[in-house]
């Protein structure tokens, strides 16, 4: 639970640094090229997304709090993930994962390119 914390914000920007540099690239042919307000908007977005890479550990999390809110015996991670995949397969570790990348792209958004955007216009 822990991990999936400590990745999200460190994720985000990392991603979103990931697809500036690409989209100078695509856009601008120099890693160094100035972004326009929309570059920024689908860095930021690409970011966001991307950042989501970690939702098997938010499912775990939701299914062991469950567990303990329904007073069941207290099981390991990988326990989590083994009966979720067994009840579920692969998909059931990504179940949730569209409401929470628009989560993710708000933030992101709102965040770590709002705040970039501002700073440059201070």
């Amino acid at each position: 639970i822990a991990f999936r914390q400590a990745t999200n914000w460190a994720s985000r920007q990392g991603f979103t640094e990931a697809a500036r540099e690409r989209v100078r690239m695509v856009r601008y042919g120099s890693k160094e090229a100035k972004m326009s307000k929309g570059d920024e908007i689908v860095s930021g977005v690409i970011g966001g997304v991307l950042s989501c890479w970690n939702h098997p550990f938010e499912v775990a999390r939701i299914e062991m709090q469950a567990r303990g809110n329904a007073g069941e015996k207290s099981i390991g991670m990988l326990t989590v993930f083994s009966n979720v995949y067994k009840e579920m397969g692969v998909a059931g570790l990504f179940k949730g994962v569209i409401p929470r990348m628009g989560l993710s792209i708000w933030q992101t958004l709102f965040m770590v390119t709002g705040a970039k955007v501002i700073k440059e216009w201070i």
